[in-house]
């Protein structure tokens, strides 16, 4: 049976599309969630230390002093972020209280699980985290295993994503692979292909490696090759691609539209005759997970080409229901969109194993069953 859950998030961010869907779907299926933020949202947590419980503060003590003493001699800097944010737990202990949550649920092993842990400890409840990608692939394991260490359990929505997780010390058994799931009926299949027209969607940051795509744009000139590419998205690195972009005499080629909300993105991609995430990693390890960009294109019906350098290669097998091709690595990432951008036939041979991927692996109904069950997992007494 449904039993209520506190969720606790940094903020409401609206490339965070999976957090809203799945938030959708537990509250169609009756489960009473409950939603604080840290940050922004239409009602933060306060910053109101006493407003935990008298019943609860000695023990709301306990569970601050402990936490923030394990972590100063290790991490001063996340000890006094923690420290910062007391006030708040101490709001999130009442408000959890509150709504008789039995379980609280923190999304991004960060600050949130930081709170989460607290907050947890000082109610006598179970927690759980949902991991990602930045949150695992970065900081040092011995920080991700203080984190998570009082975890009733930790979803991940990649292999990869999980192999951090166990690789930081917390048992395998602890850890459940839960794709993040689209609701398919809101992403109709559709093979008719538009003519060239590549698109890239996402944040532009360095990670995602559009500079490698604007310098494989440039290559495909010197072909001959006559295409669009649209660059959907706003990020740190905008104005620096867009110089990139006329340093190479690509004007007339690549085109940035800025950022798009969730329905505009999804009309690029539909117009888009193949999507590009040429991500990279970073040199502390941060890159990408199963981006929900690509997973949306797959179920829409438009090709994928990205690179090894992200979680994709776990459900992606290039030539077969998508195109990989190393990081960093404008040449061979121009290959791919020649051969894309000239063959028909691989594209809508592309967009139907693409599609049947998505149905085996990212169905948002069956998914939320995983996910429900993890919950309903997470609340049983340990042994």
């Amino acid at each position: 049976m449904p039993f209520p859950i506190t969720y606790l998030l940094d903020q409401s961010a609206p490339s965070e599309t999976f957090i809203r869907r799945e938030l959708d779907q537990l509250r169609r299926h009756n489960w009473p969630i409950f939603t604080r933020f840290l940050r922004g949202g239409n009602a933060p947590l306060k910053f109101a230390l006493m407003s935990c419980p008298e019943g609860f503060r000695w023990r709301f003590f306990k569970a601050c002093a402990q936490r923030i003493l394990e972590e100063i001699p290790r991490s001063p800097t996340s000890a006094f972020r923690i420290f910062k944010r007391l006030p708040q737990a101490a709001y999130l202990v009442k408000k959890t209280a509150d709504a008789d949550s039995r379980l609280l649920h923190a999304h991004f092993a960060g600050i949130t699980a930081d709170i989460a842990a607290i907050a947890a400890r000082t109610l006598g409840l179970p927690w759980t985290c949902a991991v990602h990608a930045h949150d695992v692939f970065t900081p040092p394991p011995r920080q991700l295993f203080r984190r998570l260490r009082t975890a009733s359990g930790i979803v991940a929505c990649s292999e990869a994503a999980a192999r951090a997780v166990t690789a930081a010390g917390i048992p395998p058994e602890k850890v459940t692979v839960i794709r993040h799931g689209l609701p398919l009926n809101d992403f109709p299949f559709d093979t008719i292909q538009p003519d060239q027209l590549v698109l890239f969607a996402g944040r532009l940051e360095p990670k995602k490696g559009v500079d490698t795509l604007i310098r494989a744009c440039a290559l495909l000139l010197t072909r001959g090759l006559h295409f669009t590419c649209v660059i959907a998205g706003d990020g740190p690195d905008m104005q620096a691609l867009k110089r990139l972009s006329e340093q190479l005499g690509l004007m007339d080629t690549v085109v940035f539209v800025g950022w798009q909300s969730q329905e505009e993105t999804r009309s690029h991609i539909m117009d888009a005759s193949v999507l590009v995430l040429p991500s990279r990693r970073l040199g502390n390890g941060d890159r990408d997970g199963i981006a929900n960009v690509l997973v949306e294109a797959m179920a829409l019906g438009t090709p994928v080409i990205t690179s090894i350098a992200s979680a994709a290669s776990e459900v992606i097998t290039d030539n077969v229901n998508g195109l990989l091709v190393p990081p960093d690595a404008p040449g061979p990432l121009a290959d791919a969109l020649a051969a894309a951008l000239t063959s028909k036939e691989l594209l809508l041979r592309l967009a139907k194993a693409g599609r049947q991927t998505v149905e085996a692996q990212f169905d948002g109904s069956r998914n939320i069953e995983h996910l429900e069950d993890f919950f309903k997992q997470a609340i049983q007494p340990q042994a």
